[in-house]
């Protein structure tokens, strides 16, 4: 039986201190689902994850933001983790990045805090998203309609809170609507 993302190409947009947790458990389940996860980065070489109290694993990196294009990629993952964020915001780069992928209408997932990102990349405005109480009024400053919902989808946007248990719910629902993507995509191909 064939893999339900087999063959897509997800980048996953993370700088240092990245959410190991988070990370791992929307890789192992991609992979899974046959998709190829490729690490886009503003750092080069490897990129190392923060597991909530100290510095965790390094992964290598695959390719650098600042010559990514979201032309070659299915879908992108935005992990949480403070500091990675915090990176991700000084360039330009996730902004083209992120943008050329919702332009597209190819589906882009923000996990937990994440969704800042997208605040400061000025991708919110009239969209309804949801993520953790803490970041509403970031939402609601970039144009964006908060939601206290566990998750959101908004068009091809899925944004929503992963702490606790609603991680596991997150990313079946992430893997439901790249799946929903790609035979949408092979419908109008036909």
């Amino acid at each position: 039986m064939a893999k339900a993302l087999q063959s897509q190409k997800v980048a996953v947009l993370m700088a240092n201190g990245f959410n190991e947790k988070e990370f791992l458990k929307i890789q192992r389940a991609m992979i899974e689902q046959g998709a190829m996860l490729r690490i886009i980065s503003t750092d080069s070489g490897l990129v190392n994850g923060w597991d909530g109290k100290g510095w965790g694993h390094n992964f290598a990196v695959d390719a650098q933001l600042n010559t990514a294009l979201g032309i070659d990629y299915d879908a992108v993952i935005i992990p949480g983790g403070q500091r990675s964020l915090d990176k991700l915001k000084l360039t330009a780069h996730s902004r083209r990045f992120v943008g050329s992928l919702m332009a597209a209408m190819k589906p882009v997932i923000c996990m937990g805090d994440a969704v800042q990102l997208l605040a400061h990349t000025d991708h919110l405005s009239g969209r309804t998203v949801s993520g953790p109480e803490a970041k509403q009024g970031v939402i609601e400053t970039a144009g964006g309609k908060y939601s206290a919902e566990a998750m959101t989808m908004d068009g091809m946007l899925l944004t929503g809170d992963v702490e606790g248990d609603k991680l596991d719910a997150y990313v079946s629902a992430a893997i439901d609507m790249m799946a929903q993507s790609m035979a949408d995509m092979q419908q109008q191909a036909a």
